[in-house]
């Protein structure tokens, strides 16, 4: 009996001992965060002028409120288009709509950057700290991206108020009902589109190589709402413009604050820093320190 008491006591200990290392190292993590948090704020590291919003930037605004303006009058046309010549494009469209769905993005990169909270970083070894604190910092990026530009998007599209093309033939393609709340007067701009921009810019600041392959498809994937007739062409230009364009600015806003993101003067594209850190896994292999076994 003794021996079954003390060796209860042990394991007891070591659960114990196990959790203050748990906590310890927890709060590395959130030191880590109060530091990203407090650069985030705080102005730019380089004194060179740069901003995160550019010229650049807002000449694709322009253009895009533009070609936003031309769209409006084929509105009508191309949802009556799709209906009648395009099955197999309103076949795909109603099958891979949803893939531009938010939530599951939100959560997933939500649980990614709290996963992070609770690994034991007192015994990771040295070169998964890097690893996991940059996946946790491009986690949040994405949180961010999505987050912010899907409130803009729910913002507007409550104060434009924008019938749905289900109300094509009684209402037309121009009736608004400002600040109705529900989700037949909330088109402009579709929530879906934005995300799918969310998505496109995200990939092509991971993987600047393949913007061959990822721009397309994200365009594809943002004009699925044409195909489901929930929006009209100008609102899924819209709402791609705005994931885009706010998830580059954010991009750009980290890296001149020196935070999972880096921009290199002159240039106007910036680069995730994960690279180098995930090489590093290759150069060795991992020993049983590694923060993924707690």
């Amino acid at each position: 009996m003794a021996g079954r008491a003390d060796r209860n006591r042990v394991a007891r200990n070591r659960q114990k001992g196990k959790r203050i290392r748990m906590t310890r190292g927890a709060g590395a993590y959130w030191a880590y965060l109060r530091e990203a948090h407090d650069r985030f704020w705080a102005p730019p590291l380089r004194q060179d002028g740069a901003s995160a919003w550019s010229n650049r930037m807002t000449l694709v605004a322009v253009v895009g409120v533009y070609a936003i303006f031309l769209l409006h009058f084929l509105d009508s046309t191309l949802i009556d288009y799709v209906r009648s010549t395009s099955p197999v494009f309103v076949d795909l469209s109603a099958r891979f709509t949803d893939v531009a769905k938010s939530t599951v993005y939100l959560v997933v990169a939500l649980a990614v950057f709290l996963l992070a909270g609770v690994v034991d970083w007192r015994r990771a070894e040295r070169k998964w700290k890097p690893v996991w604190a940059k996946l946790s910092g491009q986690a949040g990026f994405v949180f961010l991206a999505i987050a912010v530009s899907g409130l803009f998007t729910n913002l507007v599209k409550l104060i434009v108020g924008r019938a749905r093309p289900k109300f094509l033939d009684t209402l037309g393609p121009a009736h608004f009902d400002p600040f109705s709340p529900g989700y037949d007067f909330a088109s402009f701009p579709s929530g879906h589109a934005q995300v799918a921009g969310v998505l496109t810019m995200v990939l092509l600041l991971w993987f600047p190589r393949a913007a061959v392959a990822i721009l397309p498809l994200g365009l594809i994937l943002a004009s699925m709402r044409i195909g489901v007739a929930a929006h009209y062409p100008t609102d899924v230009v819209a709402g791609f413009l705005v994931g885009t364009l706010y998830t580059l600015f954010l991009a750009r806003w980290l890296a001149l604050r020196g935070i999972v993101f880096r921009l290199p003067p002159g240039r106007f594209w910036p680069r995730p820093r994960f690279r180098k850190a995930f090489r590093s896994l290759w150069s060795r292999p991992v020993r049983a320190g590694s923060p993924f076994r707690g």
